[in-house]
């Protein structure tokens, strides 16, 4: 997270940084959410103060650092909620961590794509309408799955 792009304060990082990690620590020892809910709201804070005062050049870090930021929050959750008896199998909690670790990676994947797509040179036309009509039908088809094998 302190990976400081050319022309940024590190202090400045560290100085929005540093409260996180109480904030988050004092979260998973009182096991209260709304502790984590301001750690990440601090993270979500940091990247923004790196990239507003950061160069105008686009960050390749940035779909890294949000799958980072979704990992943190599904872990931090995980590790205060009640414990029911079936989170003893190993092979749940297995499971439901590789579930977690896809998930961020396809967070990241999809913010990699939107950023070759914010740096790419179509100026319009047929292709970027094709790309706008694949994403909306992705989009879609993710919304009727979800809806389909939801509880």
């Amino acid at each position: 997270m302190l990976r400081a792009s050319p022309g940024v304060d590190r202090g400045v990082l560290v100085a929005v940084g540093v409260p996180v990690l109480v904030v988050l620590l004092a979260g998973l020892v009182l096991r209260w959410s709304g502790a984590l809910t301001g750690a990440l709201v601090l993270l979500g804070a940091q990247q923004a103060v790196r990239l507003v005062i950061g160069n105008d050049v686009l960050d390749e870090w940035v779909p890294l650092t949000a799958g980072a930021l979704l990992l943190t929050a599904e872990l931090s959750w995980w590790s205060i909620e009640p414990r029911i008896p079936a989170w003893s199998q190993p092979h749940l909690a297995l499971r439901r961590l590789l579930g977690v670790l896809l998930m961020c990676l396809l967070a990241a994947g999809v913010g990699a794509a939107m950023l070759v797509a914010a740096g790419s040179s179509l100026s319009g036309g047929v292709p970027l309408e094709l790309v706008g009509i694949l994403a909306a039908t992705g989009a879609v088809a993710m919304l009727a799955y979800v809806a389909r094998h939801s509880p």
